[in-house]
């Protein structure tokens, strides 16, 4: 078995995203031929060489956009020196992991379709009555802690999904000044927009917190289909984290004027 499929298997069974880059066509790159390829893992080429510094980090940046947005895609690369290629970038991205922060009504219909979309789910509580299998019997993870330092610990990748549905915003706040700066491709937060509004209104106030950072938070949480009950709410809420996903074009709670 040649090195390429090896650690392939070992990406696939680990559960981790990478990018097979091939060369199509190649003109005037030093160690660089049409059919090379080399395979991208956790933001560093793991197989297969570069020659050169400055094509190396465009073939790393390109990767991780492909992989951010999940899709594969030939791409046409320059070098410095005047090298040109077509180079196709094949994505294979990691399952989906959708965060739970918050084991209340809500978090229990949420998990289950969540779990019907082949997402890792990861349920957080502190409180171990809600936070349990038996509350939450199809969750990958149950995590009785404090939320915002559990929130710390876990690791946070472009294909990470949160949602922030704790029972009050005392306990929602802390875990979102853990996750503003982190690289999760959604950040969803339950509340009124008049809390939420204070609540941004607090962060704008640290000088630390930009508006940049803070745009990045869907809140109010979910797609605006008129929810009542915990199930169209948590409907609601899978709607918008695939819109985010797949680039969809509904219209979210936290962008309706």
């Amino acid at each position: 078995m040649d090195a390429l499929v090896q650690e392939l298997i070992k990406i696939k069974s680990e559960g981790a995203g990478a990018v097979l880059i091939t060369v199509v066509e190649s003109q005037g790159l030093d160690g660089l031929d049409s059919g090379d390829k080399c395979l991208v893992r956790d933001g560093r080429i793991v197989l297969g060489e570069v020659n050169d510094g400055d094509l190396e980090q465009t073939l790393l940046r390109e990767a991780s956009e492909r992989l951010s947005d999940e899709h594969s895609r030939l791409v046409s690369v320059e070098t410095a020196s005047g090298g040109q290629a077509d180079v196709f970038f094949e994505v294979m991205p990691s399952p989906p992991k959708l965060i739970v922060v918050g084991a209340g009504h809500i978090a229990v219909p949420l998990v289950k379709i969540a779990k019907l979309m082949d997402y890792h789910v990861v349920v957080i509580d502190d409180r171990i009555l809600f936070a349990n299998r038996e509350r939450f019997p199809d969750a990958d993870e149950v995590i009785v802690g404090d939320m915002a330092e559990t929130v710390k610990a876990l690791d946070i990748t472009p294909t990470t999904y949160v949602v922030l549905i704790t029972r009050g915003h005392k306990y929602d706040e802390p875990c979102l000044r853990e996750l503003l700066d982190r690289p999760a491709k959604y950040i969803g937060m339950i509340g009124s927009k008049r809390r939420i509004k204070a609540c941004f209104e607090r962060f704008k106030e640290e000088e630390y917190v930009s508006e940049e950072l803070i745009s990045r938070v869907y809140a109010p949480i979910g797609l605006d289909i008129a929810t009542e009950t915990p199930e169209e709410i948590a409907l609601g809420i899978l709607g918008e984290i695939i819109k985010v996903r797949r680039g969809g074009k509904a219209q979210s709670l936290s962008r309706k004027r």
